[in-house]
């Protein structure tokens, strides 16, 4: 909820944007009645608030994305829904292109999870152990000694 200094400031904030030759229109009533409205209104954080600056050299652009309860009435949401219309030319791109940024990655980390979870042969290859150079210990180990080597047959080049 807004402090009374912040619905304070706001007030001030919509008094100045209204040209001199309607505000000096109003009466002290009307001023305090307009105040009263903005004191009485509850201003509440959304549960998702997040609000970013995006650095793009030559253009101004921010990004909001605000989530939370929804507390609009029907007759709110009909009208909002005339003023500010989901599918315009740049939302539409923006969904586009959110999409298949979202679909590469998806398909980069399943790529990379499924590569990293399957061998990469099946095959085996024989490699010499440099470390036995005894034929009964290479027999011993259910190796085979040929040639003054024990030879490992299902080592593996994933090991």
């Amino acid at each position: 909820m807004a402090t009374p200094q912040h619905t304070g400031l706001t007030f001030e904030k919509l008094v100045a944007q209204i040209a001199p030759e309607v505000s000096n229109t109003f009466t002290v009533e009307q001023l305090e009645a307009i105040k009263r409205v903005f004191n009485s209104r509850v201003w509440t954080r959304h549960s998702l608030d997040i609000r970013v600056s995006v650095p793009i050299p030559g253009l101004r652009f921010y990004l909001v994305l605000l989530a939370g309860s929804e507390r609009r009435s029907k007759m709110r949401l009909r009208s909002e829904k005339c003023l500010y219309p989901f599918w315009t030319p740049a939302n539409t791109l923006f969904v586009i292109g959110f999409l298949m940024i979202l679909s590469a990655c998806g398909y980069t980390i399943f790529s990379v999870a499924s590569f990293s979870l399957t061998p990469l042969t099946t095959l085996d290859y024989p490699t010499s152990i440099p470390w036995i150079n005894d034929k009964s210990e290479c027999e011993h180990t259910s190796r085979v000694w040929n040639d003054g080597k024990c030879w490992d047959s299902e080592h593996s080049p994933n090991f």
